[in-house]
């Protein structure tokens, strides 16, 4: 079963015979599902039209031809609710209303400069997208609430003391009715509208109802047959309102938050409104169960209003809801340590456990090319839904530019290789590539706004897309082999819901969380992130969900919503950690586990025993250079793959890049250390000389000591055909290595097909050569990054990039 999914963007509509071929290739590669995925650059007003609907049809229908699923993709661009800006046109008031603050020392309190983040950084096609016009502008202001501080830290309620002085589009003043005692200084609190937002109010049920209406009961006509089968699922991307700042906002909630008549009347219901506003700003008394309810009432209205819609709208429809909300840990493994400058509590974005419920399968996202928290946090989020493995969005963004939404054209297929390996390592069992492009765009140089600098690479436009099948063959090995084996005991991480609506995004949880869970990967051995249910539901044989529970780790927790859950964990004699993971005997927790020493660049997996009583392991050395990896099993362990004889230890050396999948079993040692077999290969000639090479015109002479960028071709972005003739003396069994290939090859020996590579070691066996001449010709394809950044400013400084054969090729045989 292919495990590798991806987005298709779309800008335009494709015609049914580029839909054919482009939909024949992606097949041909290995995919599975398919989601269209409408972009900033393709016109709102085509967005839903009948043409539009009519095409998105014709898509499915050819994929259903093709045995390749579809997924609904629930929006235009991203941030799931607007339908393109339909969801608000013609009902104003559901357009995002907001609460903001202002302190003052004075009797006029003033909000201004009111600005969004975020999503608006990625500049002016996304904030002309939220915002008609760029920009916010704010209408409908009305005082909410205020409380005066004295100077001996007690607050009073002055609500009814306030009046509006000036409104703006961009701010209002307020004005306190009498004067301030000495010392003493008062905090506004009110609400606006966001009169040109397309941003729906996420806590009203009828945004939710008109998004379905307005956004995907249009799908759900158009596909009419194809709903529930090629089209399985509903993917939602992001539900989140703009996330404000402005002049002067003070204490401890960092955005504005949405408000409505509801949300204020079920707080109401439990004391007075302006003294639980004021204790998300301040730490009075009582502040932390305020907050804690504040906050969980808030998500809990969200959810309701506008992923019940989607729930409702999926058990109509026979679809599985799926889809992610924003991951302010995204690219980390620290809890705000990708998104840091929002709060999460203002978003769909603390609650993580608690948004599952609504889903049938777990989704997240991951950015860029590392290890992080997204897919080990999505996998225990499934396993307390009664599930395993996340479905793992992977978007990049800019690394060689400011512009982050310029993507990566510089992506090879050995470092997307890694990443897929690393994401399933660590508990994604499908993976959602972002994007395949339906077109190129052009050479404007203009973010998301062109489709050829959205969050590139469109992996189908990329020079190497031949290789992409191999990549998919291998994820799916690797995720197969992974799933097959029961889960070990492992350490319980406490996911700190209740610390981080009480203390906010800023406190140690977030990093001593982020420390523990990469530091238990990085031993192998990640945790299983739990959260207070999970701990209430742990049974006597300390099994929380099924598993088996090591020790329990509370990173700098400071609230539990329930203490006693605590005091039950702790009857039960499990290892209780609080500090840092550096303080702890780990290995010792988990002593009948196989364990792998660390090594720089070593990722290893003890992903558990299977059917036959293996243990299975996976090792990829990430790095450039070789590696020797050593494994233990209690007193004594044999390798299924290496020597019959028992030992202590285990060694063997891993490439760069080498990915080995090792079944272990425990037993008596009968030596020290045993070796996994690799042979040696020695070298037999090195080519450097007589190549030729043809890109865009006839062959010519080419020098293998640097690529073609240096030599006449910079832009060129494709594939170039090298050819030269060697002569062996004697038969022998051949290997060519390619040390400095950029990035991927198709090898051919006297005309004979010997397979590709794109990885390193960048080695490729050739088979018995006979003695004489011969003619080796080599297909090198490089990125796309050398002819979509020429002339932009996104090229950086490494433009342009090495492309080609480098390095002289080398036959090598067995020593």
């Amino acid at each position: 079963m292919s495990r590798l999914d991806a987005y298709w963007f779309w800008s335009g509509l494709p015609t049914e015979a580029e839909m054919r071929a482009q939909l024949a290739g992606f097949r041909a590669q290995g995919f599975g599902t398919i989601y269209i995925q409408a972009r900033l650059s393709m016109p709102r007003a085509l967005y839903l039209s009948p043409e539009y609907l009519a095409a998105y049809a014709q898509a499915v229908r050819i994929m259903a031809g093709l045995g390749l699923r579809a997924g609904l993709y629930d929006d235009y661009a991203w941030s799931s609710g607007q339908a393109g800006g339909r969801t608000v046109e013609g009902a104003d008031h559901l357009r995002e209303t907001h609460l903001f603050w202002a302190e003052s020392t004075g009797r006029d309190a003033t909000i201004a400069g009111i600005r969004a983040t975020l999503g608006a950084s990625l500049g002016a096609a996304v904030r002309n997208w939220i915002h008609e016009d760029g920009a916010p502008r704010l209408a409908d202001w009305a005082p909410v609430a205020a409380v005066l501080w004295s100077a001996d830290g007690s607050v009073r309620d002055v609500t009814d003391a306030v009046r509006i002085v000036a409104v703006g589009a961009d701010g209002m003043t307020a004005r306190l009715d009498h004067s301030l005692p000495e010392g003493a200084r008062w905090t506004l609190f009110a609400r606006a509208r966001i009169a040109n937002s397309r941003v729906i109010n996420y806590l009203l049920p009828e945004a939710g109802a008109r998004f379905v209406e307005k956004g995907l009961e249009p799908y759900a006509r158009a596909l009419a047959g194809l709903l529930p089968d090629p089209v399985h699922c509903l993917f939602f991307d992001q539900p989140a309102p703009v996330l404000y700042d402005w002049e002067g906002r003070t204490g401890n909630l960092g955005n504005s938050l949405l408000w409505s008549d509801g949300f204020a009347a079920s707080l109401v219901a439990r004391g007075p409104l302006a003294l639980q506003l004021a204790a998300l700003l301040r730490d009075l008394p009582g502040a932390r169960a305020t907050r804690s309810h504040v906050y969980r009432t808030y998500t809990a209205l969200f959810q309701q209003s506008f992923l019940g819609s989607l729930r409702a709208f999926c058990d109509r429809n026979g679809l599985a809801l799926t889809g992610h909300e924003i991951l302010p840990h995204v690219a980390s493994f620290a809890l705000n340590g990708g998104f840091s400058s929002i709060d999460p509590r203002a978003a769909l974005a603390a609650d993580f456990f608690g948004t599952d419920r609504w889903r049938d399968v777990t989704a997240v996202d991951a950015n860029n090319l590392d290890a992080q928290l997204a897919p080990l946090l999505g996998d225990s989020i499934a396993r307390a839904s009664g599930r395993r493995g996340c479905w793992c969005e992977l978007y990049v963004t800019a690394s060689r530019s400011e512009t982050r939404a310029a993507g990566q054209w510089e992506m090879t297929p050995q470092a997307l290789r890694a990443q897929l390996i690393r994401l399933h390592m660590l508990g994604a069992s499908r993976v959602i590539l972002h994007a395949l492009f339906a077109s190129e765009g052009d050479a404007t140089p203009s973010a998301l706004d062109n489709l050829r600098f959205d969050f590139a690479p469109g992996y189908n436009l990329q020079p190497w897309w031949p290789v992409m099948g191999a990549l998919a063959s291998e994820a799916e090995a690797l995720a197969d082999f992974i799933e097959g084996a029961a889960p070990p005991p492992r350490i319980a991480l406490l996911y700190p819901y209740e610390t981080a609506l009480t203390e906010g995004p800023r406190h140690a949880h977030a990093q001593t969380f982020g420390r523990w869970a990469e530091r238990l990967v990085a031993l192998g051995h990640p945790p299983l992130v739990v959260d207070e249910d999970g701990l209430a539901a742990m049974d006597g044989g300390c099994r929380i969900h099924g598993e088996d529970v090591a020790a329990l780790v509370l990173p700098e927790v400071t609230a539990l919503r329930d203490p006693e859950v605590l005091a039950r964990a702790e009857a039960l004699g499990l290892p209780l950690w609080r500090g840092m993971p550096e303080e702890q005997d780990i290995g010792a927790a988990l002593p009948d586990l196989p364990q792998i020493s660390e090594r720089t660049g070593l990722r290893s997996l003890v992903a558990g025993r299977d059917a036959e009583g293996w243990w299975r392991v996976a090792l990829f050395n990430e790095g450039d250079a070789p590696l020797e990896a050593q494994l233990t099993l209690g007193a004594g362990l044999v390798c299924e793959a290496g020597p019959p004889e028992p030992s202590r230890r285990l060694s063997l050396a891993l490439d760069p890049q080498e990915l080995r999948l090792l079944r272990l079993r425990q037993a008596e040692p009968v030596t020290d250390v045993a070796w996994l077999p690799k042979p040696a290969l020695v070298p037999v000639m090195e080519l450097r000389d007589g190549w030729t090479l043809a890109t865009s015109g006839a062959a010519r002479a080419i020098s293998v000591t640097e690529g073609w960028q240096a030599q006449g071709d910079p832009a060129f972005s494709g594939v170039g055909r090298y050819s030269c003739r060697f002569t062996l003396t004697d038969p022998m069994a051949l290997t060519l290595e390619l040390p400095g290939l950029a990035c991927a090859a198709h090898v051919r020996l006297d005309g004979a097909e010997h397979g590709a590579v794109s990885h390193a070691p960048f080695r490729l066996p050739l088979g018995e050569v006979a003695a004489g001449q011969h003619l080796l010709e080599i297909e090198v394809m490089n990125t796309g990054a050398n002819r979509f950044y020429a002339g932009t400013p996104f090229a950086g400084d490494l433009w342009p990039d090495a492309s080609g054969l480098t390095r002289p090729p080398r036959l090598l045989r067995k020593g």
